[in-house]
């Protein structure tokens, strides 16, 4: 016999959605969508793929015009993120997050920062090669010099050996996340 939950409980569940469309809200925008963009996504990763959800009652939730709430989707939907679907014989659309999704966007996010770090890396090795070419000999043998250049060989091979190793990082994530969806099937 299971019992009714609590006002408390309710609570805490509004509040651990609301901190789950905030994570996606901020996720979302910086990848360039909207902060509305991300409460969407939100809701159609806590809504259950049994029960997509309608264009309606995502208008109505969010309570904005119906066209905001279409140009959402369709960016979710060219981000693969969403799939649309309409059951035989009626005339809406319903959506629902694709499958691996929400976890293949958090590799998407760890995937953009080591390309980030890599292109970064190939920027310090370009400037370093060019100190070495432009920097007189003077310059190179003073103590700042000789300082300076090691700091920026410490970051080369700082950056070198944090892509590496974010790369096999990355490479384990997205494996223990196909395991972690797979337990929740």
């Amino acid at each position: 016999m299971s019992e009714k939950p609590t006002k408390n409980e309710y609570k805490d569940i509004i509040k651990l959605e609301e901190e789950i469309s905030n994570f996606f809200e901020d996720l979302m925008y910086d990848r360039g969508g909207s902060p509305l963009l991300g409460r969407i996504f939100a809701l159609c990763v806590l809504t259950s793929p049994e029960e997509p959800l309608l264009q309606k009652e995502l208008v109505d939730k969010f309570e904005v015009n119906p066209s905001t709430i279409s140009r959402n989707l369709k960016e979710l939907e060219n981000w693969k993120l969403i799939d649309r679907r309409r059951e035989p014989g009626s005339r809406e659309w319903k959506y629902q997050v694709e499958k691996n999704a929400y976890l293949e966007l958090l590799v998407d996010e760890f995937e953009e920062k080591l390309n980030t770090l890599k292109e970064r890396e190939g920027g310090l090795r370009r400037i370093r090669e060019r100190w070495g070419k432009t920097l007189s000999q003077e310059s190179k043998d003073s103590p700042g010099g000789k300082r300076t250049l090691q700091k920026l060989d410490d970051l080369i091979t700082w950056m070198d050996i944090a892509t590496s190793e974010l790369d096999d990082f990355i490479q384990a994530l997205h494996r223990r996340f196909q395991e972690l969806d797979s337990s929740i099937d």
